[in-house]
């Protein structure tokens, strides 16, 4: 009677628990995307309200929070009464001069490289 495992038995258990934590990683990698893809979506939409918004009243708004009733009727999108990303964070806006409208992206912090902006024309 063998007690214990063989090499052969070890190495497929680690090979199928490696197969597994791929498929695992890879649908995670999917999900960000679509939650990024989604915050590129919501950011252009809020930026189209505030240039219709700037074309038709000849002023930019004090805050996002003066389009909500305007724009599109989507519970995902507001949180507190504020338009938020995918992350649940609100989408930041800056009226000084032009106008910004962004998402601090995947990692919260302003500044980064992975941040969501709306590109003024």
């Amino acid at each position: 009677m063998r007690k214990g495992f063989t090499l052969l038995e070890v190495l497929l258990v680690v090979v199928v628990l490696a197969i597994l934590a791929s498929m695992v990683f890879g649908l995670m990698h999917f999900v960000e995307s679509g939650r990024i893809t989604d915050t590129e979506g919501r950011v252009l939409i809020i930026g189209q309200s505030v240039e219709k918004y700037r074309q038709s009243r000849g002023a930019l708004p004090a805050t996002l929070d003066v389009l909500a009733p305007k724009t599109l009727d989507q519970p995902a999108w507001m949180s507190g009464g504020k338009f938020v990303d995918n992350w649940d964070r609100p989408l930041q806006y800056s009226a000084s001069g032009e106008f910004q409208v962004w998402s601090l992206g995947p990692d919260g912090v302003p500044g980064t490289p992975d941040d969501i902006r709306y590109k003024n024309r």
